[in-house]
């Protein structure tokens, strides 16, 4: 039997490789991408944060018009756009274990909903929605959210329109 013996032969340092400045281009390349896309996602989540904002507005006033046509009790909204945040009232007193709440009191601006800001409420002069033992909402108005973000509500039905842009 014969033994065959191979060489290995180490490539030699001219063979196929990248340079170091191809390196520090590529590299440069893939910083510019991150620094554009990481732009991109903060406008995004901004977005998506003013949008959870409104959908929860308009969740707690439905809700709201439920709870006093089961309660057979008058139920309240009041905005406080100083401190971005509403509070939920049945019969004048705070629903303290109303969902999502701390104590009845919602915030939009912390948390999940940091960087969206009540704007403006104006509800026929008011800054509070009131609906009636038969879920009927007696005031109608906007409410806006980052300057540009609109909640149109109407009176009795409570329904909503957005406009966003």
């Amino acid at each position: 039997m014969k033994i065959i013996k191979h060489n290995k032969r180490y490539p030699s340092l001219s063979s196929k490789g990248f340079s170091l400045i191809e390196l520090i281009v590529m590299i440069a390349i893939l910083g510019l991408l991150a620094a554009v896309a990481s732009t991109r996602a903060k406008d995004i989540s901004t977005n998506v944060r003013i949008s959870s904002a409104i959908n929860q507005i308009i969740s707690d006033i439905e809700l709201s018009k439920e709870l006093a046509l089961a309660g057979s009790a008058n139920v309240s909204l009041t905005y406080d756009i100083n401190l971005d945040q509403y509070e939920i009232r049945k019969n004048g007193a705070l629903i303290l274990d109303y969902p999502g709440s701390n104590n009845g009191t919602v915030s939009i601006s912390n948390g999940i909903f940091s960087s969206v800001d009540l704007t403006q409420v104006n509800l026929n002069g008011s800054n509070i929605i009131n609906i009636d033992k038969w879920g009927n909402v007696l005031n109608n108005g906007i409410i806006t959210i980052n300057d540009n973000n609109t909640i149109t509500i109407s009176k009795l039905s409570g329904s909503t329109q957005i406009s966003q842009p």
